[in-house]
């Protein structure tokens, strides 16, 4: 499973079909192979890596939902693999600079 379709089961998991829905595209359209430079820049845009309103902004299951360790678990792998997003970003020199941001917040812990 790729970091984006784990983001996107996790998103629908959690109840935030919107947001699912937009990473469940991306990670079609990563699997698809064709876009190339419009996929990463879409990638590494505000639906994703916005500092408001995105998806690297949710909080799985809520602000003032119940913790459970199968929550606190799905938490952390929802912030390892939006990391290993934007370390991608980076790496293939998409980054933006709310991608980064996030990197860097990420990476702090």
């Amino acid at each position: 499973m790729t970091p984006l379709e784990e983001l996107a089961r996790l998103l629908r998991k959690h109840g935030h079909g919107a947001q699912a829905v937009t990473m469940g595209s991306l990670a079609a359209r990563e699997e698809a192979r064709v876009e190339g430079a419009g996929f990463w820049a879409d990638l590494a845009g505000p639906d994703v890596f916005g500092a408001e309103d995105s998806i690297a902004a949710v909080t799985l299951g809520g602000i003032d939902g119940e913790v459970t360790p199968e929550l606190e678990l799905d938490r952390a792998a929802f912030r390892r693999a939006l990391a290993a997003v934007a370390q991608e970003l980076r790496l293939r020199s998409f980054a933006s600079e709310d991608s980064e941001r996030w990197r860097q917040r990420l990476k702090a812990g």
